[in-house]
């Protein structure tokens, strides 16, 4: 499958071109501020240099051999944090908005009160603070309720759907010991050889809705939206099941991840503080035909909308 993929992104398609076409502005744009910034950092007066992503980049260097970052190393993580993260976390926090919605109108009250959970967190916070909104990392991290209403929306509809990852090249390949579910348990648990350079596909979106690794008994009970559940895991010192990886895991985990995060829940912050949502009368009809889910679905192993999420938003009245 592997083989298959990467032949077909040889083709010139109109895709492919205007794929290019994109990342050649693209890389055109960078090129020009990173000159820009080399001169203001060549310059040698600090103040005037913007401690930001760009100035860390140009100033790293390679611990063992000090050599700086190539331009096209720069242009590489640059893209990954300014494109890749971009419509991830807009499709993210536009879940987390609806199914927070969504849940009003449920009959478990847990589920009912997630939004109204959210944003008591969210006006104690500004209220404390003058009606600022959260500004730094600090005033971000104390929205913990915001925080997992997110990470739920993040285990149901996570914006990747596929991990890919080769089995390491050196030595023997690795042994994958499989647990014996309850339809197989006849069978014990058995061994699975990867041999070297197998590429291997992990769905966050089915490791999000396995019950055995959620503490669930049904595919319904684990396909609730509970931003609960991550309160619980708290109060008894668990930690995310592994199961939960919408941005993959290991030492090559998305190198976003926080930032993504980060950005979530200020933009969170931000509409629920300053408006009244609910479901539109379209989107409510969709979830029922749809049992219930949100109207997503994946290409190219992203998330897409083949409609649009529209939610009814007003101006909050506060006193």
């Amino acid at each position: 499958m592997n083989d298959v993929l990467q032949m077909y992104q040889r083709f010139d398609t109109t895709e492919v071109q205007r794929r290019e076409m994109h990342r050649s502005r693209l890389k055109s744009h960078f090129a020009k501020r990173s000159d820009e910034r080399r001169a203001l950092i060549d310059a040698g007066e600090d103040f005037s240099v913007p401690k930001d992503l760009l100035t860390a980049l140009l100033t790293a260097s390679d611990p063992d051999t000090g050599a700086p970052l190539t331009q096209d190393e720069i242009d590489l993580t640059l893209t990954e944090m300014m494109v890749a993260g971009h419509d991830t976390t807009a499709a993210t926090v536009a879940c987390a908005l609806c199914a927070l919605c969504a849940a009003v109108e449920k009959s478990d009250p847990y589920e009912a009160s997630a939004l109204a959970d959210v944003v008591a967190e969210i006006d104690a916070f500004c209220d404390a603070n003058g009606g600022a909104l959260p500004r730094t990392t600090k005033d971000v991290a104390s929205l913990v309720l915001t925080e997992d209403a997110m990470k739920e929306a993040m285990r149901l509809y996570p914006a990747v759907l596929v991990v890919v990852r080769e089995a390491e090249e050196l030595g023997d390949g690795g042994d994958i010991v499989v647990e014996p579910g309850p339809d197989d348990s006849a069978r014990g648990r058995r061994t699975i050889r990867v041999p070297p350079g197998t590429g291997l596909w992990m769905s966050p979106y089915v490791y999000g809705r396995l019950p055995k690794c959620w503490g669930e008994d049904s595919d319904e009970a684990v396909a609730r939206y509970r931003p609960e559940r991550w309160a619980a895991m708290r109060e008894n010192g668990e930690s995310a099941p592994d199961a939960y990886m919408p941005f993959g895991g290991g030492p090559r985990v998305c190198l976003g991840s926080r930032f993504a995060t980060l950005e979530g829940k200020t933009l969170l912050a931000a509409i629920l503080r300053n408006f009244e949502l609910e479901l539109s009368p379209g989107l409510r009809r969709r979830m029922r035909e749809n049992g219930g889910e949100l109207p997503v679905t994946y290409a190219a192993g992203l998330m897409t909308f083949p409609e649009p999420l529209r939610l009814i938003a007003r101006p909050r009245r506060r006193e």
